[in-house]
């Protein structure tokens, strides 16, 4: 059996081991004041003021009493200061409670009548109430709690709270009222005795029967016990000895006596005075001065001073700062010696010099110049001296002995490491100038260190660093320095500072000591100094990473600064309080930590007894601590026999009696809490007649709800330690504990399973991006539905089908820069159509875009077919015919083979009225097609006269055959123009007469009929992409049309338009109708293909699911695939034709907006703008104008008005409590086709919105079955849990194992590139090698492509696969594709499907009944061969039950805990008016209000769970809200308001908007202050709300910083709407009407400007320029950024976090470019 031993984790290196943990001082007064009666002195700790609601609220079971209305009397003293006081505590109660108050005004009983009756809090003087008491208008019997501020008045007995007491004393309801008292005067001043403090306290306790409780510098006294000495340091005064450093001293005071006489004998006129006034203009910097005017004698009389403040008015004449400066001086002189006073000497020269420069007034610049110049004086005298030095010890002699002695103190630090230095060289000697090192000068009036000669310290330098490794050595020895040095002026800080690092040059044993400096900024100093907080952050930064051991300073390190703990605190000025000696005290935290006063022999005396004074007023203070406890007498062996230890079963673990308090310590602070709060274990310790027995009480919190009783034992520490372990035994029981009885986090709801997965494919990863993120990419088969990979032959039966175009919405006649009417399509004779080996299920109907507009597709089914051999070959060759010969995407490596192709498909050519193959049409497109292959070139062809038949160039594609063979381009023949011929003008008349001359000049041709028309045509299609529109983005916004000038020049002019003459053109084979429905096909099947893609997969998914009212059979795939886009803005005016005469051809104009109009062609093209033959492709034309189709992140198209009106309209009643609609047979084809498109397909269709509102829908589903199936599961094992399931690996897990990767639509359809035709496939000898950035899968290039012929040599950075049958995909992308699915079946058929649904693929949502060890998930799809898909098992799953019922509210029974809960319950009857909700479990209000350090709460858990699941809940009603808007947001807005709406920030300022914090239960003072900031702030504002971080930014300076926001109160805003939606049977709809008016006002807000945080604004405005520089630590441990607009300015904020700080940054950077513009 062994004994259990835990480690400490370094957060709990302070637990106890001995005693349960003690609660904070705060608790500990309140829970003071609740026994009994108690006076709080509160000493400048201005949390505590929040004392007084933390006990009114802990009192409210006694203030809400049922049976008598029972008041709060709040007293303030009589004079006029109490007044205010009373207005003051009036605001607050108010402000943070939930009590009704009333102040009195005036004095007189007839006040009183007008209070009202339900008042709860009379705020009063102390008079007011007197007089009340004596009249009889107010009585004790109506009175509770009486709280007296600055009760101290009461030792007065004249005074009205004696006789308020006194009256108390006599009254029988004496035992039955509270009192509670307020002082901040015992310890405010220095005593001559303790026992003067002593008996002061006994007097108040007399006074008002109470006891009285000190918080003076309570954090001193709780941090953890150490070991610290306190010692005085007793130096002798020096004896003059003649010596040069005592002949230097007296040179130095004559001369300063010398300057003091002279401004002495100085007389100095009034109106010199007045004129030679100092006035700050900017914050009292006496730095910067400014002169007044100069004095005009004739003015008659000594003009009026400026009107500034009064204090401005008292500043010194100009004879003061010389005389100040001479002080400061001699000051320096006296206590640190010659040294230092010629360093201080030097350093204020350079003000002076400053202060010369800005000075006009002569006198004034006479007087500053001689002071000047006997500085420098000061300064040669020690300079002349250092340079005749020739050790240490004549360097020790120009210094003080009390300088001497806080040497050798710090040389008692010296590390036992050997060290030699060589040679040593002054600083003095070689420092003749000394500057501040930030620019600025050292004086009163300014900050800043000498700036070293680089050669002055270079020996020091390399010294220091020569001893680093020596430093690091010792650096885990308790003797390592760590040092602060305090004394009281700026000057002496700065002074004895570069003494020590002077010495340290020249005494080798001080080479360890690394120091430097800090002083405080007065009140009459500049705050926003950059460099100067810079400097001091840095310092700070450099101490904490010990690369500064020593910090000498003055008062400011007695502030709460994050500092190291200290092994030594040297008082170089003896403490001047009792606070200051506590504080700076508290300093030396380090084990066996010294603290030194240093003095003289003739002070020591005084010292000492003021020392001791301070010891025993700090005894004093001790004594009267609540219940303060000592270190306990160690367990010993007998002890460890009183009670059995107790042994897990498996480990043999063992927990006894003496280490039971520690891991009960350990396991309370591994409970979730927040920064304010401490959870602890709490005994009650009853004496028995046989002993001690212990009950431990775990916090609230925690899964033992109940309390527990230890064995009687002896004394009242083993009670407790008894009690412990029986706890300990029972968390055991509990799970709480692990086999080792080491308490279990939040790891409790852990799943091994898919941590191992983690790990394997963590390890298994080749790149830098982790297993289920965006970086995270691998490669996967593109899927073709089964339904078109069966092969077909000869005399298979096999099945045709067409696809009908009809135009549903024409182009409007604004983008036909030609004049063309419309083509339409239905009106042609052939269609085109495809035979397959399987009949297909319904098909959807889908547009199409082409020239003409908005076409829509019906795949409808013609008949059932066998071809023979001849016709299959024909076929085939038809096939061949459209992607070679028209398409042109028949390319290297493609090759056609209909056998062995994964996509079998033919294509072929339909007769549209008998909806049969058009066996002629084909069979003359093919004998044609035979003809065009056998065309000689034009220039070998026969010259013969050119016949022109009409019928000829009808309906016709032609090619001009003079031009480049072998990339061919193609026109449609718009009209024939018999107005034109070869002998007609030429549009360019200087370069050519006619057209004749043209063709024969430029290219040699010969043209025999000169009578034949000309042909005007138009560029055929090379966009083969027709899946979205061309002149409409994807927000539906249309693209700028041409002007009207431009539009009818264009359609107008023969200059605009492509001329051809028709005896140099060869005819194609195809028809233009047919030809434009042949560049439909390949949208056409790669839609087709999708839309059986997901019927496939949601076959297969209902199939899985097995639930009653889905079918895998019988799948709704009709219908018409919706792109969410209204395509009426392309409709135009004009009537459509359906003429078919070449005259009349309808055509559309040219494909591409940027391509330059097709016109007649001439030699120099660019400079006439005629040719179009080198005009850019089609494929550029459609890359072009999709860089248009960009989504917006604003709804620009939507007005405000619209905004405001949409929200009115819709009802607050969402139904969103229907579970499943029994008619639905599960989502259509098309909603799950948009679920499979990923945002980056370029489609107007993508999951993003189905994604967004599915992941909201998982998170609240997961949070539901957490908290009902885990009851005693507190917050942070359940979000843990919670974030398990729902994290992107999870799901990216579940989604590979269903084989989604290959089913979805993850990039841009690009026939040429990187779709396989049906019946094609790639050459197996060849793989092309395809270069990415694996951390940017978002972007791809084709640089290693075969077409550039060469591949890069990293291997590295290259990845095979190939592009048509292959595409890449991240692992976040399944996982979005995952949540989009749930998304679908939540929208199509109901919350409880959707449940299903997930349940199926593993997530657990609902509980089932499955067969022991049987799982019912998808089967992992990787490493099967293409197309042999394992459908997942279908075992018998009951999804008929419900979840279980959510405990009730109240954790223990019985009539004590019902009138508990009445009590604490009393208030909240206001909120529920407020929200309109009555609870009919009033325990779920009480919870959702309690945080976790309200101790007095013991019947209801804390609101974490609450909390937890409210967040859930109003994530997704408000995502759902927004699914529903009828504007239909895109995507991106979705996102974004989501983001701003469900936002901590908002929650919280709506909670305080409405009145939440109020009714919080809390017992934290840093809580209710950081709330009462927020309240202050949000009041101040007008509870103005914004989603972005709430910074408050000052003029200049870098003071900008966020307002800190208390995440309670966020916390709380979530926990009731977790609260009523479990009151009222889990109810989404009563939870929404609840909700939506509280939020109505920031959604309509928020959706008229979409809440944009400032750093993307920043960062939008400037994407070039701004840039944010890495973040620096501030002195007070917070985070600083910069940002910088290059060529304009920088930028600073500041924030508890690096996030915060760069949005303060960037929201001031926005403020001054603002200025700026305007």
């Amino acid at each position: 059996m062994s004994t259990m031993k835990h480690k400490r984790p370094r957060s709990h290196q302070f637990i106890l081991e001995d005693r349960l943990t003690p609660p904070t001082y705060q608790v500990e007064l309140v829970s003071s004041v609740v026994g009994r009666n108690t006076v709080l002195c509160v000493g400048n700790d201005n949390g505590l003021d929040f004392v007084p609601i933390m006990v009114m609220n802990s009192l409210s079971d006694l203030v809400k009493d049922t049976e008598a209305k029972k008041v709060i009397v709040y007293l303030s003293p009589d004079d006029e200061a109490g007044a205010k006081a009373c207005c003051v505590n009036e605001k607050r109660v108010q402000r943070h409670s939930a009590f009704r108050t009333f102040r009195l005004e005036g004095f007189g009983s007839e006040q009183l009548t007008a209070v009202p009756p339900d008042c709860d809090v009379l705020c009063m003087q102390g008079k007011q109430c007197l007089d009340a008491l004596v009249s009889g208008t107010l009585e004790f019997s109506q009175i509770k709690l009486i709280v007296f501020d600055d009760c101290h008045m009461a030792l007065d007995t004249n005074s009205s709270y004696a006789s308020i007491v006194n009256l108390l004393r006599e009254s029988p309801y004496h035992h039955s009222i509270r009192i509670f008292g307020l002082t901040a005067s015992i310890i405010s001043t220095i005593l001559e005795e303790p026992k003067e403090l002593d008996n002061k306290i006994r007097n108040l306790e007399y006074a008002l029967d109470s006891f009285v409780e000190t918080t003076a510098d309570m954090s001193a006294m709780e941090t953890p016990a150490v070991n610290r000495e306190e010692k005085t340091a007793v130096y002798e005064a020096d004896v003059s000895t003649g010596s040069s450093a005592d002949q230097l001293t007296q040179t130095i005071r004559s001369v300063l006596q010398h300057s003091y006489h002279f401004l002495g004998d100085m007389i100095v006129s009034e109106a010199d005075i007045v004129k030679a006034r100092c006035i700050n203009v900017a914050k009292k910097d006496k730095s910067k001065l400014e002169i007044l005017p100069e004095y005009d004698e004739n003015a008659g009389g000594v003009p009026e001073p400026p009107p500034l403040s009064v204090e401005w008015y008292n500043m010194q004449t100009c004879k003061d700062i010389p005389r100040r400066v001479f002080e400061e001086v001699e000051t320096t002189l006296d206590e640190l010696g010659a040294w230092c006073a010629g360093c201080v000497a030097l350093n204020i020269c350079s003000t002076l010099q400053k202060i010369v420069e800005k000075t006009t007034e002569p006198f004034t610049k006479t007087l500053l110049q001689m002071a000047w110049t006997q500085l420098k004086y000061i300064h040669m005298l020690v300079q002349k001296a250092a340079e005749s030095m020739m050790d240490e010890q004549e360097l020790l002699q120009l210094s003080t002995p009390k300088v001497r002695k806080l040497i050798s103190i710090l040389k008692s630090f010296l590390p036992k490491v050997e060290f030699e230095i060589t040679s040593a060289v002054s600083s003095y000697t070689k420092n003749a100038d000394v500057s501040s090192e930030d620019g600025s000068d050292m004086s009163d009036l300014s900050d800043g260190e000498s700036n070293q000669d680089p050669e002055s310290f270079t020996i020091a330098r390399m010294k220091q660093e020569a001893s680093k490794d020596n430093v690091v050595k010792v650096n885990q020895e308790e003797t390592t320095l760590i040092g602060l040095v305090f004394v009281k002026r700026k000057h002496s800080a700065f002074a004895l500072h570069k003494y020590i690092e002077e010495l340290c040059i020249w005494d080798m044993d001080m080479y360890f000591i690394r120091s430097t400096y800090m002083i405080g900024a007065d009140a009459d100093e500049e705050k926003n100094d950059m460099m100067k907080s810079k400097k001091q952050d840095q310092k700070l930064l450099q101490f904490r990473q010990r690369k500064i051991n020593l910090l000498v300073g003055t008062q400011l390190l007695h502030s709460d600064i994050d500092l190291p703990k200290c092994n030594l605190i040297a008082m170089f000025d003896p403490p001047g309080s009792y606070r200051d000696y506590i504080k700076s005290k508290g300093r030396a935290k380090a084990f066996n930590a010294l603290y030194y006063t240093i003095c003289s022999v003739e002070e020591k005396d005084y010292l000492e007894k003021c020392l001791s004074n301070f010891s025993q007023i700090e005894a004093i203070l001790q004594r009267k601590i609540h219940e303060c406890t000592s270190p306990t007498k160690p367990f010993s062996l007998a002890d460890s026999e009183l009670a059995p230890p107790f042994v897990a079963p498996d480990t043999e673990a063992t927990v006894t009696i003496s280490n039971a308090i520690g891991l009960l310590n350990r396991y309370c602070a591994k409970l979730p809490s927040d920064m304010c709060t401490r959870l602890i274990p709490t005994a009650d310790v009853k004496n028995l007649s046989s002993g001690y027995q212990a009950t431990i009480s775990l916090p609230v919190n925690c899964r033992l709800k109940h309390t527990i009783t230890g064995n009687v034992m002896p004394t009242y520490h083993l009670a407790v330690a008894a009690g412990a372990l029986e706890t300990c035994r029972q968390l055991f029981i509990e799970r709480e504990l692990d086999a080792n009885l080491a308490p279990i986090g939040k790891e409790y709801l852990r799943n091994y399973i898919q941590d191992a997965e983690w790990e394997r494919e963590r390890t298994a990863r080749q790149s830098k991006g982790a297993p289920g993120s965006s970086k995270a990419k691998r490669f996967y088969n593109k899927k073709v539905a089964d339904i078109l990979s069966e092969t077909f032959g000869p005399g298979d039966v096999c099945y045709l089908y067409s696809a009908n175009l009809s135009l549903s919405i024409a182009m409007d006649k604004d983008k036909h820069n030609k004049g063309r009417d419309v083509f339409v399509t239905q009106h042609y004779p052939y269609t085109v159509g495809f035979l397959v080996k399987e009949k297909l299920p319904a098909v959807a109907e889908f547009p199409v875009f082409t020239r003409s507009g908005q076409e829509t597709v019906a795949i409808t089914f013609c008949m059932e077919c066998r071809l023979n051999q001849s016709q299959y070959e024909k076929v085939k060759d038809y096939h061949s015919f459209v992607f070679h010969n028209v398409l042109r995407i028949d390319k290297f490596p493609l090759k056609l083979n209909t056998t062995t192709s994964t996509f079998n498909l033919l294509v072929v050519p339909i007769d549209s009225g008998q909806q049969q193959i058009a066996w002629e049409y084909l069979d003359r497109t093919l004998a044609k097609m035979e003809e065009w292959s056998e065309r000689p070139p034009l220039f070998s062809r026969k010259a013969a006269e050119f016949v022109f038949k009409e019928e000829d160039f009808k309906d016709a594609v032609v090619m001009p055959s003079y031009r480049n063979q072998d990339q061919p381009e193609f026109f449609y023949v718009a009209a024939m123009r018999y107005d034109l011929s070869p002998k007609a003008p030429f549009p360019s008349p200087e370069l050519y007469s006619d057209f004749y001359t043209y063709y024969t000049s430029k290219y040699g041709l010969a043209i025999t009929n000169t009578s034949q028309p000309l042909l005007d045509v138009d560029r055929t299609s090379g966009r083969l992409n027709l899946s979205t529109p061309r002149y409409i983005n994807q927000k539906g916004i249309p693209l700028a049309a041409a002007t009207a000038n431009q539009a009818k020049k264009k359609k107008l002019g023969t200059r605009e338009r492509q001329i051809l003459i028709p005896e140099l053109c060869d005819i194609h084979p195809c028809t233009a109708s047919m030809w434009r429905k042949l560049v439909c096909v390949p949208t056409i099947l790669y839609r087709l293909n999708s839309l059986l893609l997901s019927h496939q997969l949601l076959s297969r998914i209902n199939k899985g699911m097995n639930f009653p009212s889905l079918s895998h059979t019988n799948i709704h795939s009709g219908g018409k695939l919706d792109l969410g886009i209204d395509f009426s803005l392309l409709q135009a005016p004009s009537n459509l034709t359906n003429q078919t005469d070449g005259d009349n051809l309808q055509t559309n104009q040219n494909e591409d907006d940027n391509e330059p109009v097709n016109q007649c062609e001439v030699e120099d093209q660019q400079k006439n703008g005629l040719d179009s033959a080198a005009a850019d492709s089609e494929e550029n034309a459609g890359a072009s104008s999709d860089e248009d189709c960009n989504i917006s992140d604003i709804d620009t198209d939507v007005t405000d008005d619209e905004a405001e009106e949409d929200v009115d309209s819709i009802p607050i009643d969402l139904e969103l409590d229907k579970e499943d609609n029994s008619q639905c047979q599960g989502p259509s084809v098309t909603t799950v086709l948009h679920a499979l498109t990923m945002s980056n397909a370029g489609d107007f269709i993508n999951l993003e919105r189905l994604e967004t509102v599915g992941d909201s829908f998982l998170k609240f589903a997961v949070t539901l079955y957490l908290f009902c199936t885990h009851p005693g599961l507190h917050e942070g094992r359940l979000s843990y849990g919670r974030g398990k399931q729902v994290s992107n690996f999870n799901l990216f897990l579940l989604g590979r194992k269903l084989g989604l990767a290959e089913y979805l639509i993850s990039e841009k359809f690009e026939p040429a590139d990187n779709w396989l035709p049906p019946s094609y496939q790639t050459d197996a000898d060849y793989v092309p090698m395809e270069e990415f950035s694996v951390n940017s899968p978002e972007k791809e290039s084709k640089e290693g492509s075969p077409e550039s012929g060469t591949v890069k040599a990293n291997k590295n950075s290259l990845i095979s696969y190939n592009l048509r049958t292959q595409h890449s995909i991240t692992d976040k992308t399944i996982a979005d594709c995952v949540e989009s699915l749930i998304g679908c079946y939540l929208t199509s058929c109901g919350p409880y499907a959707a449940r299903v649904f997930m349940a199926w693929l593993g997530i657990d949502v609902l509980p089932s009944r499955r067969p022991q060890g049987q799982e019912n998930k998808p089967q992992d799809q990787d490493n099967k061969p293409q197309g042999q898909e394992n459908e997942p098992e279908v075992s018998e799953l009951d999804y008929g039950f419900k979840l279980p019922q959510p405990p009730p509210g109240l954790i223990k029974g019985g009539a004590e805990a019902e009138r508990k809960l009445a009590r604490l319950f009393a208030g909240l009857e206001q909120f529920e008016e407020s929200i309109g909700y009555k609870f009919k479990d009033k325990a779920y209000l009480v919870q959702a209000f309690t945080h976790s350090s309200y101790i007095h709460n013991n019947v209801t858990d804390c609101y974490q769970r609450l909390e937890f699941l409210g967040d859930a809940v109003l994530d997704y009603v408000i995502t759902r809200r927004l699914f529903e808007d009828k504007r239909k947001h895109s995507p991106g807005v979705l996102t974004d308001l989501r983001s701003a709406l469900v936002n901590n920030n908002v929650f919280a300022a709506l909670a305080v908007k409405w009145d939440f914090h109020k009714y919080v239960k809390c017992l934290s003072t840093h809580m209710l202050t950081g709330i009462h900031r927020f309240v202050q702030h949000q009041k101040a504002r007008g509870d103005k709300i914004q989603a972005e971080q709430y910074l408050r930014l000052s003029d200049e300076g870098e003071s900008d910083e966020e307002v800190e926001i208390p995440k309670v109160l966020g916390d709380i805003f979530e926990s009731v709407a977790g609260a009523i939606y479990i009151d009222s049977g889990m109810s989404l709809d009563t939870t929404w009407r609840v909700y939506f008016p509280l939020m109505r006002q920031q959604i309509v807000k928020f959706s008229k400007h979409i809440p944009m945080s400032p750093v993307r604004e920043l960062l939008e405005r400037e994407p070039e320029t701004a840039k944010f520089q890495r973040p620096e630590r501030t002195k007070d441990g917070r985070a600083r950024v910069s940002v910088t607009v290059a060529g304009k300015d920088t930028w600073w904020g500041v924030g508890r976090s690096y996030r915060i700080a760069k949005s303060a940054a960037a929201k001031k950077a926005l403020m001054a470019l603002n200025a700026m513009e305007s």
